[in-house]
């Protein structure tokens, strides 16, 4: 889902700001992402090729600490058969100046895939030590699969400008009992660059890639695409 690329690496020049007044002011934000993707990956696994995506979520601060967010997904594969639907809801607490903890509920919707269809309770956490570095980790258990997964990762970001802001992130993924795989799963990274086009507007391109670490006949998988924010 976009929720999960998006959830640590949206720009802070802009969004972070505009995030605090609405929970400050108006208690409810609404966000709306669209975009484009050259493949589809959904943990470590290769799921579709070029494919459009659009993303509705909304947040509801529950005091200056916390948040309740839902959302809804779907995406589209461009030239086959698969396609993916999904809602979740997430809770949101600061915990301390520069930790944050939650846990989340999806039900998630694959057609015409090799993975199943069925619900999804994770937990996790962001702590940034520094303002140029966010450590995040989660935990799944997911019910389709019946097992587990979870990852950490490790985010640099920098503002190149008002206006620009870059984010490079690697991790790591482990699984147990998740699709027969009881082992360190796959390692990631991803490489964003966010333009805030105005106070609400933001688009940012993207590249990423993954590599099995449990199986050889999983070929390494490289992919870009782009994302369009929009904040009402």
């Amino acid at each position: 889902m976009i929720r999960n690329a998006l959830l640590f690496c949206l720009c802070p020049i802009t969004f972070t700001s505009v995030q605090a007044e609405i929970e400050n002011e108006i208690k409810l934000g609404i966000e709306a992402v669209t975009g484009i993707r050259s493949s589809y990956l959904h943990r470590g696994y290769d799921l579709a090729g070029a494919s459009l995506e659009f993303q509705l979520q909304a947040e509801f601060a529950l005091s200056n600490e916390s948040s309740l967010n839902f959302g809804v997904w779907h995406l589209a594969e461009s030239d086959g058969d698969f396609s993916a639907n999904s809602a979740y809801l997430e809770l949101d607490h600061q915990v301390a100046e520069q930790l944050w903890i939650g846990g989340s509920i999806t039900y998630r919707e694959l057609d015409r895939s090799s993975l199943d269809s069925g619900g999804d309770l994770g937990t996790y956490f962001r702590y940034r030590p520094h303002d140029d570095w966010t450590i995040s980790g989660e935990l799944h258990y997911d019910f389709a699969a019946d097992g587990w997964y979870a990852d950490t990762e490790l985010e640099w970001s920098q503002p190149l400008s008002d206006t620009a802001f870059l984010a490079i992130s690697n991790g790591v993924s482990f699984a147990s009992d998740y699709y027969g795989d009881s082992s360190f799963h796959d390692v990631f990274s991803r490489i964003t660059l966010t333009y805030a086009l105005s106070d609400e507007i933001a688009f940012t391109p993207f590249v990423g890639s993954s590599f099995s670490l449990s199986d050889s006949s999983r070929d390494g998988e490289l992919y870009a695409g782009f994302w369009f924010e929009v904040i009402f």
